[in-house]
Order: structure tokens, then C-alpha cells, then sequence
């Protein structure tokens, strides 16, 4: 998380612009890089945007109503999924100053049940329970992914399952570099202290939850799942408090929509802007927001729908590590190699740089099968699209759609 908040403040302060890393891969590689780059961060956003409508549905119905969270009834699911996503795919819609309203509330709304949480558990911790590892021969683990097989063989590790728990924690820290897409609309001390806050707000409100519910109750590791934070809470507080904070998760994941819908968005009117996106995605809202990039955005998190929660993040992270990375690389060259900071600034930055890279090369190494074929797929449509309908190589304008400035 810290190289990456440290790569977007550099970077966005070079080179503000609604693209974001479209940019900074442009500047350090041309426009083809750039331009997939900007491709797999699209494809990697709007498939992570896809897991808060459908996490959203699974705390709602496992807490209040379990009897529709069952796999068969799949176009209830669906449906109340997909509503949700409509409802604040307009939000985003009706601007960015209702984005951040709405987004600010919800963060007080949802953190005041675990901030509650924290309070009531810490004189119960043992802290004991936080070094326990799995017990017995056999994991049975919940998780999509497992059903995938791969080229790395399901291990456990302690009794860890190795594949999820490498692709939820990667999943929980990163997106930070999505700041850069709103470099262009913020002045750059709001950008620096935005991401410093937010650096410190996901590290702190992840880590202190878990650490209360693992040490202050009895719930069995092999039990652990989506929605077990509603089981901690009702243990350390009782029932109030856990239905509290099954309401405050579900709408916790509205604002992570909420956010992540507004900087694709964003990210594919910077590219129209350019001149590297059909100007189509110019157009704008009475609101002054991207209608026709809101629109795609919401048409391809319903392809997503769906699919199972665990699958989904693992989709996402593929395309997402493989955009970071040529962020990372772009990084690099524009502030190590070119760069006018002093040697120890540079060797600061390629230190940073070691651990990132090293974990995204393990989260790519650990996909399932689905997950290559699905990555090799969107990267041949990516290209596909980039020789076919971009000007930059040359081509024929056909004018339409495809009409470019």
C-alpha cells in the first residue's frame, strides 16, 4: 500500500491529468503502453466494482434473510444485485460533490459499529488466540477460487489456503494509485493528505477489527467467512450490536462502489480528452459527470454479476497486477532513472519498489486456469481494440463512434 500511495502522490504531481496511470505509462513508454495500461485498469476496476453490489447482498441476506442467499434462487440474487449497482451507478451520476457527500457519511455511518466493537472487546482479548494456527489434517476452506484449479497446486501453508488468502489480502490493500484519476480535479495538497488519510484509515480500520475479533471471541477459525464480523460482534456486544455492523458493512461497500465507479469514469473521459478514446466518452452530464464512461462501466458490472465473490476478486486482480506493474515500471523510469532527486531519494524509491513487485508476480503465479484464459482474453481484446480503432497508430478515423479530436 505505502509504495503505491508514494508512486500516485509522484506521479499525479507531475502529471495531473483524469487518465491517471494512462499518463504516467505514456510518459515513460508511449502511447501504446499507456493506452493498455489504461485498458487493464478499466477492465481490473469496473470487475472490482462488481464485488460491492454482490457482498452488499450476501451480509443483507445471510443476517436478515437466508433463505434467499441460497444458490437456488441465483436471478433473486441477481436482480437485487444489479438494482443496487443501477442505484449507485446514478449517484455517480448526479456529480462527484454528491459522490463525496454520500461517501463521507457512509464512512461514519459504517465505522461507528466497529468503533463500538473495538471499545466493548478490548478488555476481553486474549491475545494468546492471535497466534493459533488451523488445527487437523484437512481445511475445509469456503471459497470460490478453490473450485479452480491452477498450475500452482492448492497448498496450505499452517493450514493457511494459500490462494485466497494471497488474493484477499492483495485485494484489501490495493487501489490506491485509482487516486490519480482525480490529480486533474483536486488541488495536490488535498491529493497528498486524501492519500495519506486514506493509507492510514485502511490499514488501521482493517487490522484493529480483526485483531479485537480473533482475540476476544471463541469463533473457530474453520468458521471464519463473508459476514463472520456480524457473528464477533453479536458475541463481544450481543445481537444489537451485530446486526449494527451487518448494516454498516453492506453500506460500507456502497461508498467503495460509489468510488471506484467515479474513477473509471474518470479515467476513460481523461483518455477521450487525450484524443485516445472515441469522443463519445466526453460526454458530459447537466451533473459534469461522464454519462456514456458511467454507462460502460455499468454494463460490464453486470457481465460480472453472476459470478461467485472469491472468483471475482481473483479476476480482478489479475488484470489490476499486471496494469500496476507497468505503473510500478513507469514509476521507475520517470523518478529513478530520469528523475532529478538526489541518490539516496532514488534508492529509496527502488527499495520500495521490491516487495510490490515481488507480490504481484505471486498473485499472477497463483491464479486458476479461468483466470489466465480470462486475462489472456481481455488482453487480446485490449490489443485488438488498440490496432483497430486508435488514430495515435495511424489508422483509419471512420468517423461516428469512433470520431477522435
Amino acid at each position: 500500500a505505502l509504495p503505491e500511495v508514494v508512486m500516485t502522490y509522484e506521479l499525479s504531481s507531475l502529471y495531473p491529468c483524469s487518465s491517471g496511470g494512462v499518463r504516467w505509462a505514456e510518459e515513460a513508454f508511449g502511447k501504446t503502453c499507456g493506452l493498455f495500461t489504461g485498458y487493464l485498469g478499466w477492465v481490473s476496476g469496473i470487475t472490482n466494482n462488481a464485488t460491492a453490489p454482490v457482498l452488499f447482498f450476501s451480509y443483507l441476506s445471510s443476517h436478515f434473510f437466508p433463505d434467499i442467499s441460497d444458490t437456488d434462487t441465483p436471478w433473486i440474487q441477481f436482480g437485487i444485485s444489479a438494482g443496487i449497482a443501477i442505484v449507485l451507478a446514478y449517484i455517480n451520476y448526479r456529480g462527484l460533490e454528491v459522490v463525496g457527500k454520500a461517501s463521507v457519511l457512509i464512512f461514519f455511518v459504517s465505522i461507528a459499529p466497529f468503533v463500538l466493537m473495538t471499545i466493548i472487546g478490548i478488555p476481553k482479548v486474549d491475545p494468546q488466540k492471535w497466534l493459533q494456527t488451523p488445527t487437523g489434517e484437512e481445511e475445509v476452506f469456503d471459497d470460490d477460487t478453490m473450485a479452480q484449479p491452477g498450475w500452482v497446486p492448492d497448498t496450505l501453508l499452517g493450514g493457511i489456503a494459500l490462494r485466497p488468502f494471497i488474493n484477499n489480502l492483495y485485494w484489501s490493500v490495493n487501489g490506491f494509485d485509482q487516486a490519480g484519476h482525480f490529480s486533474n480535479a483536486v488541488p495536490k495538497r488535498t491529493l497528498r493528505n486524501g492519500l495519506c488519510l486514506s493509507l492510514l484509515l485502511v490499514s488501521t480500520t482493517k487490522m484493529i477489527p480483526i485483531l479485537i475479533s480473533t482475540g476476544a471471541t471463541d469463533i473457530e477459525q474453520a468458521d471464519w467467512k463473508a459476514g463472520s464480523f456480524a457473528l464477533a460482534a453479536t458475541e463481544i456486544g450481543g445481537r444489537w450490536l451485530g446486526t449494527l455492523v451487518v448494516v454498516a458493512s453492506g453500506i460500507s461497500l456502497l461508498a467503495q462502489f460509489l468510488s471506484g465507479m467515479s474513477a473509471d469514469s474518470l479515467q476513460l473521459q481523461g483518455m477521450a480528452d487525450r484524443g485516445q478514446l472515441p469522443l463519445i466518452f466526453r460526454t458530459r452530464s447537466p451533473h459534469d459527470t461522464p454519462t456514456n464512461a458511467l454507462i460502460l462501466g455499468l454494463l460490464g458490472v453486470m457481465i460480472m454479476l453472476p459470478l461467485p465473490f472469491g472468483f471475482i476478486v481473483e479476476l480482478s486482480n489479475f488484470a489490476y497486477c499486471i496494469s500496476v506493474i507497468i505503473e510500478f515500471l513507469a514509476f521507475a523510469q520517470l523518478r529513478i532513472r530520469r528523475g532529478d532527486g538526489t541518490m539516496l531519494r532514488k534508492t529509496v524509491y527502488a527499495l520500495l519498489l521490491i516487495a510490490p513487485m515481488l507480490y504481484n508476480i505471486v498473485v499472477l503465479m497463483v491464479a486458476s486456469y479461468a483466470t489466465y484464459i480470462y486475462g489472456a482474453c481481455a488482453s487480446a481484446l485490449g490489443a485488438l481494440l488498440i490496432l483497430t480503432t486508435v488514430p495515435s497508430l495511424n489508422l483509419t478515423n471512420k468517423g461516428g463512434w469512433e470520431e477522435y479530436e
